[in-house]
């Protein structure tokens, strides 16, 4: 099984594609048509060192979200380029745990530990299963934390 280093293109290109193959998403997420952007920010150098990436310790995933299904990616390393009609912000630790199973993401976005720099969280909200949704298939993924 393949194991993806996290935060990276690929890890990103694979959870757009396990949420393609969730029935579970597929049905919650219709009626979502929104890119969201995911900026991960306190990314520890180890990890952006193995990344290649220099000047900065924030990157973002940008999925695009379509009625349950994932159309696509976007990475940047340049998160002055990023933008969507959503962006949940937190830093790499907070994501891990998320990832991890640690930390459950609706709490999360509540207690601020995300942020919602973009976007409205009435309508984030009809969404709630979707959101957990997509974390637990996040959790499915062969993932590597570097730190």
């Amino acid at each position: 099984m393949a194991e993806f280093l996290y935060p990276s293109r690929e890890w990103a290109e694979e959870w757009c594609k396990l949420l393609n193959e969730s029935k579970e998403y597929n049905d919650a997420g219709k009626g979502w048509v929104s890119p969201i952007l995911f900026v991960v920010t306190d990314i520890p150098t180890q990890v952006l060192e193995h990344l290649g990436v220099k000047g900065t310790n924030t990157l973002a995933m940008k999925l695009y979200l379509n009625n349950g299904k994932c159309q696509g990616i976007e990475f940047f390393t340049d998160v002055t380029k990023a933008d969507a009609p959503y962006v949940l912000e937190a830093s790499y630790n907070s994501w891990k745990d998320i990832i991890s199973g640690k930390l459950q993401v609706v709490s999360a976005l509540l207690s601020g530990t995300i942020k919602l720099k973009k976007g409205s969280l009435f309508d984030l909200a009809r969404y709630t299963t979707a959101s957990v949704v997509m974390a637990n298939v996040s959790n499915k993924i062969n993932t590597k934390f570097l730190v």
